[in-house]
């Protein structure tokens, strides 16, 4: 960044105003409105003081959470409506945290519904704090296991895109996220760069759970200072009733991995006395 600029540096601790902010992230959605921005800064805002005392999110000052949560988040709505009716459809962002991608791509995508899933507690408060506080009407919030809820004939294969930003592997994501997409439906998971490995483990798992995986490009620089590959996932068979595997499992020993080789194959052994 030009060290002459107005604009708030990396390591600045001063948020941007409306004016600011709309300049960094119009060039990723030019039809951003004047009051989408604004539920973008009071989010902005309600992330960083309640980081200071609940940790949502590694990311703790004002420009990372503009450029590398928020319009990072918001790189993501063009793929996201273009994987949908354009009437909208039901999204559900898996392991919301404190509401990235969620929150932002809600607000972003009045059109659709949000369901924000999240195992803890003092997260899923918050995300219903900033539902209430800024209005937005097409979210709602839910505690609870997606190795739990992946199995209730009321979740499973009933939304038409799960994001997920969690910090785990390609193939648990897969595991977790894949019972709940409707067929043909998505799982959109930006990664970083160099995920060789979790693509060649991810892609084993991808056949026992119904998903193809269809592209996994680097998504072109767009100010957000971070490098993302966005995994593309389609579901074209339904997911065997086996998964997701119990509470843990599926990020202790992901599909595809050695050690859940290992595991298959003592299980054989067993059984074969």
């Amino acid at each position: 960044m030009d060290s002459t600029s107005s604009t708030p540096t990396m390591h600045s601790s001063e948020p941007r105003n409306a004016e600011e902010f709309a300049t960094l992230v119009q060039p990723v959605l030019p039809d951003i409105t004047d009051h989408q921005i604004a539920q973008l800064l009071q989010y902005r805002d309600m992330l960083h003081a309640r980081n200071q005392h609940v940790n949502l999110t590694a990311v703790r000052d004002f420009d990372g959470i503009e450029r590398r949560l928020i319009l990072e988040s918001l790189r993501l709505v063009p793929v996201v409506r273009s994987l949908m009716d354009v009437n909208g459809g039901d999204v559900m962002d898996l392991g919301s945290g404190g509401g990235i991608p969620g929150v932002i791509l809600a607000i972003a995508m009045p059109e659709s519904s949000f369901t924000l899933l999240d195992a803890t507690g003092k997260k899923v408060a918050f995300q219903r704090e900033v539902i209430e506080s800024i209005g937005v009407s097409n979210i709602r919030a839910v505690q609870g296991r997606a190795e739990e809820l992946g199995h209730d004939i009321n979740w499973r294969h009933t939304f038409d895109v799960v994001t997920a930003r969690a910090v785990t592997s390609l193939s648990a994501l897969m595991e977790l996220g894949l019972p709940f997409v409707s067929m043909k439906g998505w799982l959109v998971l930006p990664k970083g760069v160099e995920i060789e490995d979790e693509l060649f483990i991810a892609r084993k798992a991808a056949g026992k759970l119904g998903g193809t995986i269809v592209s996994h490009e680097v998504m072109d620089d767009a100010g957000s200072d971070v490098d993302t590959r966005l995994v593309l996932v389609r579901k074209d068979a339904a997911t065997p009733s086996d998964y997701p595997r119990r509470v843990g499992l599926p990020a202790r020993s992901p599909l595809g991995s050695p050690q859940d080789q290992a595991t298959t194959k003592s299980k054989s052994r067993k059984r074969g006395g």
